[in-house]
């Protein structure tokens, strides 16, 4: 019995050495996604953002008889911009990126009821010209977000 344990005891000694050892040649190999240059990381992550700039933003809501009573509000990723009434127009800032613009109504007057409606869009250039018009559906009618041309939207904000 006594030869026994010693025997598991030598044999765990040795077990426990040639793992300290592999640990220490463990030890030596480099990470292959750390990179020791610092200034090289922070350039790569320079390269892949672009730099944020600023972007203006017009919209335009063409006058209709249907709609005359709504004020149809404007937000960006859920945060409120502004407002458009009957044959307005509104002019708004923000930076380059990817957004959701919405539509909203809050109080609609009328036998049909006006939905929400939100679209993405990638903000890049320097500016953009939407124009928001009613649009009417089965249940109920939303207010589209809809890109146009400078020319259009000057032609709109005209009349």
């Amino acid at each position: 019995m006594k030869k026994i344990v010693s025997k598991s005891l030598i044999t765990l000694s040795l077990i426990f050495l040639a793992s300290c050892a592999t640990v220490e040649k463990l030890k030596d190999i480099e990470d292959p996604l750390k990179n020791n240059d610092a200034s090289s990381t922070t350039s790569t992550v320079a390269e892949l953002t672009p730099p944020s700039k600023e972007v203006n933003l017009y919209f335009v809501r063409p006058s209709a008889i249907l709609t005359a009573a709504q004020v149809v509000e404007l937000y960006i990723n859920d945060k409120e911009v502004g407002e458009l009434s009957n044959g307005s127009n509104f002019e708004t800032k923000t930076m380059s990126g990817n957004y959701e613009i919405a539509t909203k109504v809050g109080l609609s007057l009328g036998l049909q009821g006006v939905c929400k409606f939100s679209k993405d869009f990638n903000l890049t250039n320097e500016s953009y010209y939407f124009k928001v018009d009613y649009d009417v559906g089965m249940l109920c009618g939303e207010y589209e977000i809809n890109e146009i041309s400078k020319d259009e939207y000057d032609d709109l904000s005209a009349s």
